[in-house]
């Protein structure tokens, strides 16, 4: 009955780890409070600079992005709330599917994710096709932001943009509103012509980029981005991994030890008090018959010191 008692408690607690493990390593979608999605083609780089910035509804949140393969991060970095935007750590993981996870812990609300990818590219033709799967951003408010060179022709954008017109640098400014974002995926498409393929900004002042960045946008971060952590692996997961290890030992040794103490009790023969008077007439079998038998010879059960027959089997007590 105990080992039965065992095997079913075991499951019990390796359920638990389960369950106490899988909220740590799976996360449902960040609630941010703003997000801003900005597409700048051919800025200072011939590739697409995609720029991340959001804000978290509830502070310290962790954020799950996905991003292309080819990606190539230029900044992590979260902001003080007085424009001044700060390193921020992050670590790289791969999605169910294998695709590149950025994950981070916003040291403030505030955050901005940089990278650059290749731009698919035909002639002077330009195409950009983004989507932002479903699951791991939900935003109380959406918009995106798209910047293209100052000779860009032909533009089309899918959806259409809300509002268009021209920078400070004359550079094409699109913006559109996407409003509340909850558990859907986020897609822009753009197509255009570069026919003198120069940039927005030249490489040669790229150092002073921000200078000529739209005034409705934060001065992109020149300095490299945060390293990544090592370890992929929530510290949780391991803290709970173990303490559930302990807990599945800690039972099965108690259970064990209960087992051998609950045995052994029911072997214990049954014996007199020892402040107990015997009543009158009453005669020992050790002193009138001589020694005796201490255990039974059927059943090898111990005798009590006045048991004439085996209180288990039934078997008279006889003489050594």
């Amino acid at each position: 009955m105990k080992r039965q008692r065992l095997s079913a408690i075991i499951p019990l607690i390796s359920l638990l780890l389960v369950l106490l493990i899988t909220p740590a390593s799976a996360q449902g979608p960040t609630a941010l409070s703003g997000l801003t999605l900005k597409f700048w083609p051919e800025y200072d780089d011939p590739r697409l600079l995609v720029i991340i910035d959001g804000q978290l509804a509830t502070p310290g949140s962790e954020i799950r992005l996905p991003i292309p393969a080819e990606a190539q991060l230029n900044a992590v970095a979260t902001s003080d709330g007085g424009g001044h935007l700060l390193k921020n750590d992050w670590r790289e993981e791969k999605s169910k599917d294998g695709n590149r996870l950025l994950v981070m812990t916003p040291a403030n609300p505030l955050f901005r994710v940089e990278y650059y990818t290749p731009l698919s590219t035909d002639g002077d033709k330009r195409t950009i096709d983004f989507e932002l799967p479903a699951g791991y951003i939900n935003a109380e408010q959406a918009s995106i932001e798209i910047l293209l060179p100052p000779g860009s022709a032909d533009v089309t954008l899918t959806p259409p943009a809300d509002d268009s017109g021209a920078s400070q640098d004359q550079a094409h400014l699109f913006t559109r509103t996407l409003g509340k974002v909850t558990d859907q995926a986020i897609s822009q498409q753009v197509r255009y012509s570069n026919p003198s393929g120069a940039l927005t900004v030249s490489e040669s002042a790229a150092g002073n980029a921000a200078n000529a960045q739209p005034q409705a946008t934060a001065a992109a971060p020149q300095s490299e981005p945060a390293s990544p952590k090592k370890s992929s692996l929530n510290p949780w997961i391991i803290i709970l991994g173990v303490a559930a290890l302990l807990l599945i030992i800690g039972g099965a040794v108690g259970l064990w030890l209960t087992s051998n103490r609950e045995d052994e009790e029911e072997i214990r023969p049954l014996s007199h008090s020892k402040g107990k008077k015997k009543k009158a007439g009453a005669v020992s079998l050790s002193s009138s018959s001589g020694k005796q038998d201490r255990f039974c010879r059927q059943c090898g059960k111990a005798f009590g010191p006045d048991d004439r027959f085996c209180r288990y089997c039934g078997a008279p007590r006889k003489s050594l």
